[in-house]
C-alpha cells in the first residue's frame, strides 16, 4: 500500500476511516475487472512500486465518499427480491491462445443487476459537468466487462447503466443556468444497450493479454500510455492583449502566432506560450512522478522541472 500524507490535516478519525483497504474480490485476484481498463503501464508501475509512493489522504476523498454512497444504497436495495447487489465473480482466464503458464485469476465487481429489466447498473458518484453528455468510454467498458462476468453465470445483460450522483449538486444553482444545462435532480441515469457478448469476450481477453505481456517488462519498456489516456492538451501560443480576459488566438506554434500578428497587423499584443498537460499523469495518477513516458513528455513539452 502506498505510504500516506495528510497535508490538508483532516481530524485523525477521519483520516483513519479514509485510509484505503487493499483490494480484496473474491479470494486472491491477480487482476480486477476494473484494473484491466488502466495501462499496463500504469498498473505494473503501481504494483510494482506500491510501498514507495506517497500519496496524500485526499487523494481518495471522493473514493471515500463513493464508497459510503454504495454502502447506503446496498442497504437500500439487498432485501428486495428483484435486484441482485454487490456481487462478485472471480473467473480464472488465460488471453486467447495463450499459454498455460497465462492463465491469471480475475475479480470483477458490480453494483446492481435488475432481473426484471435485465440492466446491469453501477453506481458513479460525479459532478453536474457530466450532465447532458455521452457516457464516458470507460464506464461503457467497465459495464461490459462485469456484463461478461455476470452473463457467463448465467445472468443474461440487455442494458447497462450509469447512476451517476452528483455530489457537488445545489437546488439553488439550477436557477441560475439557462434550459438543460443544470440537472434538475441530484441523481440521473445513463443507459445503452450492452455489446454482443462475442464482443464483450473480445475487449476482455485483449485486455487480459496486454497486461499479462507487460508483467516482465522492465519500467522503461512498458508500452507507453498514450495522449489519449493521459487526457493530454497540446501546448498552446496564444495572441494576446495586456489586460483582456480572453486571448485573441490559440495558435499551435510560435511561428503561426508571429504570421497571425502580421496577417492582422494586431498593434500591441504580445505572444505568450501555455504548457501543454497531461491531466490524468498529473491528478490522477500516483506514479506519475517515477513514470520515464511522463519524464520524457514533460521535458519535450518544456515543462521540465
Amino acid at each position: 500500500m502506498n505510504m500516506l500524507t495528510n497535508n490538508s490535516g483532516l481530524p485523525e478519525p477521519v483520516l483513519h476511516a479514509i485510509q484505503p483497504d487493499a483490494y480484496s474480490a473474491v479470494g486472491a485476484s491477480d487482476y480486477s475487472a476494473t484494473s484491466l481498463l488502466k495501462s499496463p503501464r500504469q498498473l505494473q508501475l503501481e504494483k510494482r512500486h506500491s510501498k514507495s509512493v506517497t500519496q496524500d489522504v485526499m487523494d481518495h476523498w471522493f473514493l471515500f465518499l463513493g464508497t459510503a454512497i454504495h454502502s447506503a444504497l446496498e442497504n437500500g436495495l439487498k432485501n428486495n427480491p428483484r435486484y441482485i447487489v454487490e456481487r462478485k465473480i472471480l473467473r480464472f482466464d488465460k488471453p486467447e491462445d495463450g499459454t498455460p503458464d497465462q492463465f491469471r485469476r480475475v475479480a470483477a465487481k458490480f453494483d446492481l443487476y435488475d432481473t426484471e429489466t435485465k440492466t446491469l447498473y453501477d453506481h458513479k458518484t460525479t459532478t453536474t459537468w457530466v450532465h447532458g453528455k455521452e457516457m464516458k468510454d470507460e464506464w461503457v467498458q467497465q459495464l461490459n466487462l462485469n456484463a461478461y462476468f455476470l452473463e457467463k453465470e448465467g445472468y443474461p445483460v440487455e442494458d447497462v447503466a450509469i447512476n451517476a450522483i452528483y455530489v457537488d449538486w445545489r437546488k439553488a444553482k439550477g436557477k441560475y443556468k439557462d434550459g438543460d444545462e443544470y440537472p434538475e435532480s441530484p441523481c440521473a441515469e445513463f443507459r445503452t444497450a450492452a455489446w454482443p457478448m462475442e464482443w464483450r469476450e473480445k475487449f476482455y481477453l485483449t485486455k487480459l493479454k496486454e497486461h499479462i505481456e507487460a508483467e516482465q517488462t522492465p519500467d522503461e519498456q512498458l508500452p507507453p500510455c498514450g495522449a489519449e489516456y493521459c487526457w493530454e492538451k497540446a501546448s498552446k501560443y496564444a495572441v494576446y492583449k495586456p489586460g483582456a480576459e480572453k486571448a485573441r488566438k490559440l495558435c499551435n506554434s510560435y511561428d503561426e502566432a508571429v504570421a497571425y500578428i502580421n496577417k492582422y497587423k494586431l498593434v500591441g499584443f504580445e505572444i505568450e506560450h501555455r504548457p501543454g498537460a497531461r491531466t490524468r499523469c498529473e491528478s490522477y495518477c500516483s506514479v506519475c512522478d517515477i513514470c520515464s513516458e511522463y519524464a520524457e513528455w514533460k521535458k519535450s513539452n518544456g515543462s521540465a522541472e
